[in-house]
């Protein structure tokens, strides 16, 4: 025990005596792209788990094709344990940490950012974190475990807990700021990390002054606080809860109230979730709140839309498409103000100066690409249970819940995605065995000083403003051209240069990751040597765009 608590304040200690390193200091992107459900699948608000149903990855490059650039990936605390009794999180369950990651992988492969989310609502069987469930000490030791796995991978973001609901706040922040703390000290001290707010992490909660406890709560490396970043759940119909199809409610103003609080205590903003039924009113309400976050990048980094993923059309929420074919509500209110959307060009977020630390730690491959895998339709059960307030409620007046869930059995056939489940707990939940398969590629942890610079071979370079020479087994990264104030790489376009210079170094390591494993990783062209080419690749980006 006394080890166990030792070690968190060492690793801690470390960081503070070390020397400080300041980053390049760039425009950073707007973010703009969806949830992924599945991995949370059997979650319940009161952190009960049930059978969950990861989604395949072909989801990923649709969305990525169409603008996304990030990706808001669920999954439930005991399944990555491997536990539904033992809350301790001493290890991460290999299989599905495995098959969770190919997610990940797969998703940071597009170039995107992930958001990992602890979709648990501050709970575990019915426990609250830190106020007489699992200890502070557990969820931090999960956390630790997580950032371990990828310290080094700069895109992705830590959502330290789905919609915390019915806490003692300050308690709770108590909670938050272990978890920073175990993040920072396992070495991930570049990324950023989302503070999640009492009452489901509703904006009126925050603007109100609700969860200004969670203002207190501190990074370890950065004195600045400008990589903690407020996690905010919004949705439009008449109670807030994203169970109803039609919206009701003016989001706009909302935001603005939002927007003016984030602006007084100096904190900027992800909106997490968001979305609505796909009806007219929800076309308009969805569109011009999100038209209001990407055009306010002062404060508002960007969205992730609720959801795709495992869901199929019979949910309410559901923007999975159908084959190739996106509902109405994601081509009218969301595809507009995607990114890597040609429909929208708003302004970069503010750039910030993150001051941080150097420590040591091993370095994880930074985007293994995983094969896209065919949607088939298959037959889904539902399972419907009640508790006192929804899954998906953003709206400050829900109260606790309390049922366990029940089961009842009904047919649902979906034509793209396996499986659905509930985002609230008012309607009937699905979900089902799924009949999609991924496969990852190959790779390695490595250290980065381990990895043997790339080599340059007959192909000196790409051409356009892709000026990265590497090109293990003559494989170069692809060519990025302007036109305007847009960029283009291998037929996709983004707003932002640094976004398609690393969409460039993540297609030129899925060649070069391909033709090594088909060569049996011989001489030079291996799997290793192509994880530190695309770390080269990824830091002259950073420095050409900066």
């Amino acid at each position: 025990m006394l080890l166990n608590t030792l070690l968190p304040l060492l690793g801690l200690l470390s960081l503070s005596m070390a020397a400080p390193l300041v980053h390049p200091k760039r425009a950073l992107p707007r973010l703009g792209g969806v949830n992924l459900a599945g991995c949370d699948f059997g979650m319940n608000t009161d952190g009960w788990s049930g059978t969950t149903y990861c989604p395949g990855t072909e989801q990923i490059a649709h969305f990525a094709n169409k603008g996304a650039n990030i990706f808001r990936l669920p999954v439930g605390w005991q399944y990555l344990v491997g536990s539904t009794t033992d809350s301790s999180s001493k290890a991460l369950d290999a299989t599905y940490f495995a098959k969770y990651d190919n997610l990940v992988q797969a998703s940071l492969a597009t170039g995107a950012y992930v958001m990992i989310d602890l979709h648990n609502y501050a709970r575990w069987n019915g426990q609250i974190v830190g106020q007489g469930g699992p200890s502070d000490a557990n969820l931090a030791s999960l956390w630790s475990l997580v950032a371990k796995k990828y310290a080094n991978q700069p895109k992705i973001i830590f959502g330290i807990m789905n919609e915390p609901h019915d806490v003692d706040v300050s308690v709770w922040a108590t909670t938050v700021q272990a978890s920073v703390n175990a993040i920072r000290a396992a070495g991930a001290i570049t990324q950023s990390i989302a503070l999640p707010g009492y009452e489901w992490t509703h904006p009126e909660a925050w603007s109100r002054g609700s969860n200004d406890p969670l203002l207190n709560v501190k990074d370890p490396v950065d004195a600045s606080g400008s990589l903690l970043i407020i996690d905010a759940h919004k949705y439009y119909d008449s109670d807030g809860s994203g169970t109803n199809a039609e919206c009701t409610t003016n989001g706009v103003q909302v935001f603005t109230e939002f927007r003016t609080w984030l602006q007084k205590v100096g904190r900027k903003a992800i909106i997490s979730e968001t979305g609505g039924g796909n009806t007219a009113s929800c076309q308009t309400a969805v569109g011009e709140a999100i038209k209001y976050i990407s055009s306010n990048t002062d404060v508002f980094i960007g969205f992730t839309i609720w959801s795709a993923g495992s869901f199929d059309s019979s949910y309410v929420l559901s923007i999975t498409p159908n084959g190739d074919t996106d509902n109405q509500l994601f081509v009218k209110a969301v595809q507009p103000y995607l990114p890597g959307s040609s429909g929208s060009t708003p302004a970069p977020a503010s750039s910030s100066k993150a001051v941080s630390t150097v420590v040591s730690s091993s370095s994880m491959s930074q985007a293994a690409s995983s094969s896209a895998t065919s949607a088939k339709a298959s037959t889904t059960s539902s399972t419907g249970r009640s508790t006192s307030s929804p899954a998906g409620s953003s709206s400050a007046v829900r109260t606790s819940t309390t049922a366990k869930p029940s089961t009842t059995a009904s047919s649902v056939t979906s034509t793209v995605r396996s499986s659905t489940t509930a985002k609230s707990t008012t309607f009937a939940s699905t979900s089902a065995k799924p009949t999609t398969s991924t496969s990852a590629k190959t790779s390695s942890t490595t250290s980065a000083a381990a990895v043997p610079p790339a080599t340059t071979s007959a192909v000196t370079g790409s051409g356009g403003l892709q000026t990265f020479k590497g090109a293990l087994g003559g494989i170069a990264a692809p060519a990025v051209t302007a036109s305007g104030n847009q960029y283009t790489t291998s037929g996709r376009t983004f707003n932002f240069l640094v976004d398609a210079l690393n969409a460039s170094c993540y297609a030129q390591m899925d060649k070069c990751q391909s033709a090594a494993n088909s060569s049996g990783n011989k001489g030079d062209l291996t799997v290793n040597n192509c994880n530190g080419q695309v770390q080269e690749c990824l830091k002259m980006a950073s420095s050409t765009s900066a």
